[in-house]
């Protein structure tokens, strides 16, 4: 059996607003959110691919984790930014694990709803460094950084499931 992998690039696609984590064994090595300023989808697609390439460099990532976009809720440009970022990262010989909000909903909760609030208070609380961006939110009372949490809850999910994987369980993807 293969070793699981053991760096994750999480993204949390969006059309303004890019989260990232970046996570090493399972550790949490970094986050942020990048604005992004493209026109067209090539421009988007080139500048987040641009981006994941320098991460995958600096950190010889493996595995990329991506939100799966809500048809209803995500424009078309959004997902065919998403749809290319996907195939990028196959030929690029990433292992691709792409999970919904519900996914990350059932995974941080055992049972009730996720609002964005709450789910960056569930985020911190596995990640406590996480603590001070969770009040910049709350006194901003921006889901800017709402963004970035999403992007670490992708790459927490992705981590357990590698690891249910390397012990011989099932991955559902």
């Amino acid at each position: 059996m293969q070793s699981k992998p053991t760096r994750i690039i999480a993204v949390n696609p969006g059309w303004r607003h890019t989260g990232i984590a970046v996570f090493r064994e399972s550790e949490l090595d970094d986050w942020w959110v990048k604005s992004m300023r493209q026109k067209t989808v090539d421009q988007a697609h080139h500048d987040i691919t641009a981006m994941i390439s320098d991460i995958m460099d600096t950190n010889k990532s493996e595995v990329l984790a991506i939100k799966k976009l809500h048809p209803a809720r995500s424009s078309k440009n959004l997902m065919e930014i998403t749809k290319r970022l996907k195939n990028w990262a196959a030929r690029k010989g990433l292992l691709v694990c792409e999970y919904s909000i519900k996914e990350i909903e059932a995974f941080l909760l055992s049972s009730g709803r996720l609002n964005k609030t709450h789910l960056m208070e569930e985020v911190a609380a596995r990640y406590p460094i996480l603590y001070s961006e969770l009040e910049k939110g709350r006194r901003s009372k921006s889901y800017y950084l709402g963004r970035a949490f999403e992007a670490v809850a992708l790459g927490m999910i992705c981590l357990t499931k590698l690891e249910g994987k390397s012990k011989g369980r099932s991955i559902i993807n």
